[in-house]
């Protein structure tokens, strides 16, 4: 059975969506985001992806929820990838990385509060 988490960026107008589950849990949550295309397969043996397609909310992946120092990391590593592609695609220039600092740990914060 797969979670999923959907955690407001800047404002409620941008979200990440972190779900966790198996390959085929993962795709029906990609589909149900308007991300059409979304390869799984590969996922069997990654820690986590983040999915990002034009006018979707990024998606971050993972088998289960990080417990362990590892996946924790891999959390932090696909929240970075998530916050960049709001902030690519808001046009945003995040010269000021405390507001890119404080967006990939509200994603890691929301997560690990669940």
């Amino acid at each position: 059975m797969n979670k999923t988490i959907q955690v407001s960026i800047l404002n409620n107008e941008y979200k990440v969506i972190v779900c966790f589950g198996n390959p085929k849990q993962i795709s029906k949550v990609l589909k149900a985001w308007g991300h059409i295309g979304g390869d799984t397969t590969g996922s069997v043996n990654r820690r986590g992806a983040c999915y990002h397609t034009e006018n979707c909310h990024p998606l971050i992946a993972m088998p289960r929820f990080p417990k362990t120092p590892t996946e924790i990391g891999t959390l932090a590593h696909e929240a970075t990838h998530a916050v960049h592609h709001i902030f690519k695609m808001i046009e945003e220039k995040y010269t000021d990385t405390e507001i890119f600092a404080h967006s990939v740990g509200a994603i890691v914060r929301k997560v690990l509060q669940k």
